[in-house]
């Protein structure tokens, strides 16, 4: 996540980290019921979500999605 949010390519992707014992509130809202999920929205459209995911180019396919 770090190494993709710093390419250029990606310099308009934004990444929020939410707490997800903290902020239980977040993540009703999202639908998120288990921890490591990632987003991915397009202004306020969701376009990809992947709970677990590890593999790089799955993460880079969802940082593609928010691009």
């Amino acid at each position: 996540m770090d190494r993709l949010s710093n390419e250029a390519k990606y310099k308009n992707v934004k990444v929020f980290r939410l707490d997800y014992d903290k902020q239980k509130d977040a993540m009703k809202q999202l639908k998120v019921t288990e921890r490591a999920t990632l987003i991915a929205f397009k202004g306020k459209a969701e376009k990809a979500r992947s709970t677990g995911e590890v593999d790089p180019k799955a993460l880079e396919k969802i940082f593609e999605a928010a691009r």
